[in-house]
């Protein structure tokens, strides 16, 4: 209901609100659309572009991160080669002392040349042999207590790795003077060469610290966090250093990825890389709030601007509007001025334009209408004196047929009643000419005219035939009247009458779908065809021929039925030499008299 009601409250709005509006929603829509459709597609850009930058950083760190652990592992690979740990590994025959003391003196050697040389952030190295055996070296009296190591489930990993390396998760390292440090670890198996068979494990201890130096200054003074994550889960590395040893919240299962996580109402970007070394996960997580920051400092100077601009094309949309609809407003108020009856009224043409031709036509219109009142008013005068004059026109008619009246009851009285039947057919017949004042009559009324006009006919031409096959279901149908005559006419004279008067006339009339067809068939000399088509032909083009009584006829027919009836109606002829002609007449079935435009049904 309220749809509807504003819908109504719409129409009846003046010109100049509908422009307004359509004008504010044409500028507003296309605005609107492209602000935020733009704001959008600049954002999901950013986010590609910092997604694209973040995954080439972590792939930089990533390389940063397998050259650190190759070198580790160079140096494991170097310590199991040397030749001096590979001779100490061999089982000795002769276990004396002064032999272990020498094995010792290798390994020590080999073992603080690890921790002297390479790296700064080496906390321990250490050899442990199956025999229960401990080689270590460590800085500054960093020794962890591994008395126990045989018991521990990373040596035997590292022993089953069969010389692969190994590394440890990061975990809090305490020393034998109790201090703790965050460090790491890597293993490998130790292989007696000649015999082909594990002879220990080599175990490095790494500061976090040597891990924090790799990424330290990528990130900056951010909210950005950066973590390494083992193939377990486990976070590594943390460079706030406060989930470390954690498990990483979200899954990582693929080589690389970026996507954006929701959790509690936050969004939050997660990149992530695998290294090829350890098969570690490096992964940066950007809080989306960080990345959309300056995005939202531009999306409110886009809709201030959208506002002001909004407001001032609003602004100039009314002065446009109001200034093209001046002239349609006077326009308006002459019009008021022709509808109290001035029709002397002109407007005061400007422009060329849509608005100057309307005004051209609008005063051409007024000065038609002030010469087609002074018409009208002329034409009533004149109406009237025709009035007058018509009825006296009709009282010689209706004299004549009184007249013919009192002949048909003279004839009567002196008993000559073939004379008297002819005058008084012919006086039914002058009075249904005289009465059919309407367009439509029944065909009822119209075949009851034809029966007078054949009896007249039969008494000319005794030996013609007249046959009237009329179907009851169109009886009440209403027609045009006067379109049998005539076509009944034409066929006693132009074909029948030059067979000595002899011959037949048939006329049909019935209902096909919703039309009404009428025939008048005649068994005449018949019509040559240039001739039929010539006829035919005339009767679609507008050309008189007022030579030919055939063609006055049949085309006046044709343009009462046409005229009435429209496209699709009117008549057709039939005919060949010798065999006769058929007219043809199609005109819509109607019954209701409402239908129609106006009816004879009595006269």
């Amino acid at each position: 209901m309220g749809k509807t009601n504003w819908r109504v409250s719409y129409r009846n709005w003046n010109l100049d609100k509908k422009l307004i509006l359509m004008y504010t929603l044409m500028i507003l829509l296309p605005m609107l659309v492209v602000t935020f459709l733009g704001f959008q597609r600049y954002n999901e850009n950013m986010k590609d572009k910092v997604s694209e930058f973040s995954l080439e950083l972590l792939n930089q760190l990533g390389k940063n991160l397998d050259n650190y652990l190759n070198e580790v592992e160079r140096i494991s690979l170097s310590f199991s080669m040397d030749a001096g740990v590979q001779q100490a590994l061999l089982p000795e025959t002769n276990d004396s002392p002064a032999n272990r003391f020498n094995d010792k003196k290798l390994i020590d050697k080999a073992l603080m040349n690890i921790v002297l040389v390479p790296f700064k952030d080496v906390i321990g190295t250490y050899l442990f042999k199956p025999s229960g055996e401990i080689f270590s070296r460590y800085s500054s009296n960093r020794q962890a207590d591994y008395s126990q190591f045989q018991q521990e489930r990373w040596y035997r990993e590292a022993l089953t790795a069969d010389g692969k390396g190994i590394y440890l998760p990061t975990y809090a390292l305490q020393s034998i003077d109790g201090r703790e440090e965050l460090a790491f670890t890597f293993l490998r198996s130790m292989i007696n060469i000649p015999k082909n068979q594990s002879a220990g494990v080599f175990r490095i201890d790494l500061n976090l610290n040597s891990l924090s130096s790799i990424f330290s200054n990528v990130l900056g003074d951010t909210k950005q966090e950066l973590y390494i994550v083992d193939q377990q889960g486990n976070i590594v590395y943390d460079r706030n250093r406060i989930k470390i040893t954690e498990k990483f919240p979200l899954p990582l299962d693929k080589e690389f990825d970026s996507f954006i996580f929701r959790a509690d109402g936050k969004e939050t970007m997660v990149n992530y890389i695998t290294t090829q070394v350890s098969g570690w996960k490096i992964a940066n997580v950007i809080p989306v709030s960080e990345l959309t920051h300056n995005i939202e400092i531009l999306r409110n100077l886009l809709w201030t601007l959208t506002i002001v601009a909004l407001i001032l094309s609003i602004g100039l949309s009314v002065f446009l509007t109001r200034r093209l609809l001046l002239p349609l407003k006077k326009m308006k108020s002459l019009m008021n001025k022709v509808e109290d009856g001035d029709y002397t009224v002109q407007f005061k043409v400007q422009s060329s334009d849509e608005i100057g031709r309307l005004a051209t036509s609008f005063n051409i219109m007024v000065k038609r209408i002030n010469e087609l009142v002074h018409n009208v008013f002329a034409i009533r005068i004149l109406k009237r004196e025709a009035d007058f004059k018509v009825l006296q026109s009709k009282i010689n008619p209706h004299f004549l047929y009184n007249t013919l009246e009192s002949i048909s009851m003279k004839a009567e009285l002196d008993h000559n009643y073939e004379v008297a039947d002819m005058i008084s057919r012919l006086g039914r017949l002058f009075r249904m000419t005289i009465n059919y004042n309407r367009e439509l009559i029944r065909v009822s009324k119209e075949v009851e005219y034809i029966e007078n006009y054949i009896q007249l006919q039969r008494i000319r031409f005794p030996e013609m035939s007249f046959i009237l096959d009329i179907k009851q279901e169109v009886l009440s149908s209403l027609m045009l009247p006067w379109i049998i005559q005539p076509l009944v006419e034409n066929a006693l004279i132009h074909g029948l009458a030059p067979l000595n008067n002899e011959g037949w006339i048939r006329i049909e009339a019935s209902k096909l779908n919703e039309d009404l067809y009428i025939r008048i068939i005649d068994n005449g000399v018949g019509i040559e065809e240039g001739k039929r088509r010539d006829i035919q032909s005339h009767l679609l083009t507008d050309a008189n021929k007022e030579d030919d009584e055939i063609h006055i006829g049949l085309k006046n027919i044709y343009d009462r039925i046409r005229h009435y009836y429209g496209e699709g109606y009117g008549l057709t002829v039939q005919s060949e030499p010798g065999q006769g002609t058929t007219v043809e007449i199609r005109m819509k079935y109607m019954t209701d008299a409402s239908t129609s435009i106006a009816y004879q049904d009595e006269y």
